[in-house]
């Protein structure tokens, strides 16, 4: 096991890092073009930065390989929702995922207790619910407008409660600290826990659904929600500007953007966002 990490570790300290106009451009080609090279680039260009988180978590009693190659799986969920837009250096973005699935391999390796499926959607759909009211109401929303919004009784909501402080405990006794990240199960963090990086992730996922859906539109409609939204990277335009662009009245782009919206409200429901994990084997 320690050879085949001391050949692994010299292997990839012979791959070049990329400067911050490279991570961009890497980027937008996996945003636009879906290019696989440029998905392997960006990927075998960071693996460092895997180990070196792997590191901080050496004390876990998990194989520090283990913990790499969990942690490359983080890298590559990284890679394919990074969008360079928002500004942030590639290596910010994916240090979150990079932890967020160490800690998770690490909660599976130590945790005795059993969460049945049907609790870990509940569990999920009580962050999703508090999330919309709190955009709804403008404040944090009382255990009664909780437990009507999931349409559960108020005791399912303790025991939900009850399993998601179990869960944290398990981990916090662990013996693995992790400094920067307060809530050691990301995937389900406090209700009040609405801000910060798992915000900042929802946004971007939602985007990139966005601009998968946007493939099945004709291309003035898909060009005024990208202009409208600012959706390569550019600022967002007002209906004037995107109609004196395209040569369309305002009242126009108008009409268009509006069925275009409705359009992707429907698609939104039928959008599968989970990870396919066909860069695995290479990253490993």
């Amino acid at each position: 096991m320690r050879e085949d990490l001391e050949i692994y570790l010299k292997q990839i300290s012979a791959i070049p890092l990329l400067t911050p106009e490279e991570e961009k451009e890497l980027a937008w080609l996996i945003i636009n073009e879906n290019c696989p090279e440029s998905k392997n680039h960006m990927i075998r260009a960071n693996l460092r930065l895997v180990v070196s988180i792997s590191k901080q978590f050496s004390r876990s009693g998990i194989p520090l390989l283990e913990l790499i190659n969990e942690g490359n799986i983080g890298l590559i969920r990284a890679v394919e929702r990074f969008d360079p837009a928002y500004g942030n250096r590639f290596s910010t973005y994916a240090t979150w995922w990079i932890k967020k699935t160490i800690k998770r391999k690490i909660m599976n390796g130590k945790q005795p207790m059993h969460i049945p499926a049907y609790m870990i959607q509940r569990m999920s759909n009580w962050r999703r619910t508090v999330r919309e009211l709190e955009e709804s109401l403008g404040r944090c929303p009382t255990r009664a407008e909780l437990a009507r919004a999931m349409k559960v009784p108020r005791s399912k909501l303790d025991l939900i409660q009850r399993t998601m402080a179990g869960i944290e405990r398990s981990i916090t006794t662990s013996g693995t600290k992790d400094q920067g990240q307060s809530h050691p199960l990301d995937s389900y963090p406090a209700p009040s826990s609405h801000n910060g990086v798992e915000s900042q992730e929802e946004k971007r996922d939602d985007i990139k659904k966005v601009r998968s859906l946007l493939k099945g539109f004709d291309p003035i409609t898909s060009d005024i929600l990208r202009m409208r939204f600012g959706l390569d990277g550019q600022p967002p335009l007002t209906l004037k500007q995107i109609g004196k662009q395209l040569g369309l009245t305002r009242e126009r782009v108008r009409q268009i953007e509006h069925q275009a919206i409705g359009r992707l409200k429907r698609g939104f429901k039928t959008v599968d966002s989970s990870l396919v994990h066909r860069y695995a084997k290479q990253a490993s």
